[in-house]
């Protein structure tokens, strides 16, 4: 063979090579990735609520509780509605029926008519899903004046 041939075939291996290896990745199957769209539907347990209060922009006091049990659960259903459970003491829980509706990451409950709590949703992955609350509650000390209570509130599936 002389070079010129050498050199045709070299250049016709290398285009079947380029094109076999193309193919090759487009036949390649990818790991399962989910699509990225967590969603709030489905049943969270509560795992963790941390509770500060503020006071004339000071934090006064601060509580974190962790040691919940498989009643303390949320369940929010596709149609926008849900229930709540709490246990409150070792009787039964109790059951909170609401309604909710969702906006970029604002999400509202509305529970037996009220005008609705509006809470920030910090963290929502296919397992972990995690709200911010901010109220003002009355000063038990000072008539008239309130504090801020700040509760975030960390959920697991």
């Amino acid at each position: 063979m002389n070079m010129r041939t050498l050199l045709k075939h070299k250049k016709w291996l290398l285009l079947i090579l380029a094109v076999g290896l193309t193919g090759l990745q487009a036949c390649k199957t990818d790991a399962f990735k989910p699509d990225g769209q967590a969603t709030v539907v489905g049943k969270w347990y509560l795992s963790q609520h941390n509770l500060k209060l503020v006071k004339n922009g000071e934090q006064i006091g601060e509580t974190v509780r962790t040691n919940y049990s498989k009643d303390d659960f949320i369940q929010f259903f596709e149609d926008g509605t849900g229930y709540q459970s709490v246990k409150v003491s070792s009787a039964t829980p109790s059951l909170i029926i609401f309604h909710y509706t969702l906006k970029d990451k604002l999400i509202t409950m509305y529970i037996n008519g009220s005008p609705g709590v509006e809470e920030t949703i910090t963290k929502l992955t296919e397992t972990e899903f995690a709200i911010h609350y901010e109220s003002q509650i009355p000063d038990p000390y000072t008539e008239g004046a309130f504090n801020t209570e700040i509760d975030d509130y960390a959920f697991v599936r």
